[in-house]
């Protein structure tokens, strides 16, 4: 008996999305299941225009076979209905399939062209088609306040059959959208390679390079700020609550730790300026994206990660910086604020209440015994949301459309409910 294929659909490559496939295929080899599932990755575009991942070699960085549509990814919202590569990328999306003829698809995202296509393409299969996401009611694919948008996308989301969801708001807002009776799983998507970051952390062969990259003395702390500059990521929120942070500093403000803004986008000149107007040239070190590699190492040395986003359907980095053991600063506008605990691992806040940014970061600066605590608990906090847990709720999902024996996966059907994640303290 042939095995059934598995389709994974993701926009391009990202270093997380090789990650998650490769620990999936390796625990299918090492339980012996690799008889009953297939894997496939297909690539909308090599890679994506707004960010710099190394598209090189791409399939030695899959260890399952892997197919690319076109050469990079334009973008998300409606310019991807009229992008001209769309007609050559549904003519080869239907030829795959055609010959894959997977009996489960998982698609990054509900809106996308390919997502929607690939749902059309599997009526014909009688195949089960799903969404890996992390959308909430709050962030900037959610029109909660509009509930004619709302029920329009309720439409299209009940099309799909079930749903990997990162965090418990996005269990709930699936549910909303897609109906109660759908397999939803949490701590399937958004996981990073936890246990690789912290080793990756403790490598101190980067650190010339990194306070190079920074223009910093070697063994100076600093918040860390990387970012994409667009208007969600909330930067001149930041940089005014750093100015009060220098203010209060007071005489004591050549004491004060830098604060590193590190990234690309639109927005770069008018955060230059800000910089300027607040006469922050001297402590604010505006620099480019660093290497993939050399992100873990950067956040051990930082003092914080400070993610500041009005709106945020997860954010990553945050995810990274806990891994590294370095506590975080998070908006509570942010889906990744569901892995941080108040004076644990870190502190959220409004993304409108800059003195209460302030005060964190004063706090983080004035209390070392209170930063020894966060770093201290800041790996072991990510243990609840690892890639152990992500391959496991794919392995259910796998049981639940019959792909596996039945003594395969850990639990049965009745796992494919929402796990329950675990509440973050909000208390300051």
């Amino acid at each position: 008996m042939k095995p059934q294929r598995v389709v994974i659909l993701f926009d391009s490559h990202t270093p997380y999305l090789a990650f998650r496939v490769n620990a999936l295929q390796r625990e299918l080899v090492r339980r012996g299941l690799t008889p009953h599932v297939e894997l496939h990755v297909i690539l909308t575009g090599a890679n994506w225009s707004s960010y710099g991942w190394d598209a090189q070699s791409l399939q030695e960085k899959y260890e399952v076979p892997l197919h690319v549509l076109t050469k990079e990814f334009h973008g998300l919202g409606l310019r991807s209905f009229f992008s001209t590569s769309l007609p050559k990328i549904f003519f080869n999306l239907a030829l795959l399939f055609f010959r894959l003829r997977p009996r489960v698809t998982l698609t990054g995202g509900y809106d996308r062209p390919a997502s929607l296509f690939c749902r059309l393409l599997s009526y014909f299969f009688f195949g089960k088609v799903g969404v890996m996401n992390d959308s909430r009611f709050n962030d900037a694919e959610s029109f909660n306040r509009n509930a004619t948008l709302e029920f329009i996308k309720s439409l299209v989301v009940a099309r799909y059959s079930f749903f990997m969801c990162s965090g418990q708001e996005s269990a709930d807002y699936h549910r909303f959208l897609g109906g109660k009776n759908k397999p939803i799983f949490t701590e399937a998507w958004d996981v990073v390679d936890n246990d690789g970051i912290s080793q990756a952390a403790d490598d101190t062969s980067h650190d010339a390079k990194i306070y190079q990259s920074f223009g910093l003395k070697p063994g100076s702390r600093y918040f860390f700020f990387p970012t994409r500059f667009i208007p969600k990521k909330n930067v001149p929120f930041v940089l005014r609550a750093y100015a009060a942070y220098l203010e209060e500093l007071g005489e004591n403000h050549d004491q004060a730790q830098p604060l590193v803004l590190c990234g690309q986008g639109p927005e770069k000149d008018d955060i230059h300026r800000a910089i300027q107007e607040l006469s922050l040239a001297g402590h604010v070190k505006l620099c480019d994206w660093l290497p993939y590699e050399l992100m873990p190492r950067a956040c051990r040395l930082a003092t914080t990660l400070i993610l500041a986003s009005t709106h945020d359907q997860w954010g990553m980095t945050v995810n990274e910086s806990l891994s590294a053991g370095t506590p975080v600063l998070v908006s509570n506008r942010c889906g990744a604020h569901e892995l941080v605990l108040n004076d644990i691992n870190g502190f959220t806040f409004a993304p409108t209440d800059a003195q209460h940014l302030t005060a964190l970061l004063l706090r983080l600066h004035r209390e070392p015994e209170l930063l020894a605590r966060l770093r201290r608990e800041a790996p072991p906090s990510m243990c609840r949301f690892s890639i152990t847990q992500y391959v496991e709720r794919h392995l259910q999902l796998f049981g639940l459309y019959g792909l596996l024996p039945a003594d395969a996966s850990q639990e049965d059907h009745r796992a494919s409910q929402s796990m329950p994640f675990p509440k973050a303290n909000t208390s300051p």
